[in-house]
């Protein structure tokens, strides 16, 4: 039995994709204060641990289960956490 194709075209699933986005795109905005700041005062290094570590692990559902959506919220969350780690244990981005 052949995969199923990465993009469905129910309305349903091009919502998710745009949810995708949306959710993924949702830590952006800390990310560019703690940039702009150049301090990543008031930020949990706890939490921006946690959702690294869940977002591999949904990026890993979504390669296994080849849902595009989730897998496009788990890379932004999983570039995004990484940033504000990076950037919390005063590591030069770009490393």
């Amino acid at each position: 039995m052949p995969p199923e194709p990465l993009i469905h075209h129910h309305v349903i699933d091009r919502l998710a994709i745009i949810a995708g986005f949306g959710s993924g795109l949702a830590l952006y905005p800390q990310v560019y204060l703690i940039l702009t700041n150049g301090s990543p005062d008031g930020v949990s290094i706890l939490t921006f641990g946690v959702i690294l570590i869940n977002s591999f692990v949904w990026l890993l559902y979504s390669v296994h289960r080849l849902l595009l959506s989730l897998g496009i919220a788990s890379v932004l969350n999983i570039i995004a956490s990484s940033t504000v780690i990076i950037w919390y244990l005063g590591l030069p981005p770009g490393i």
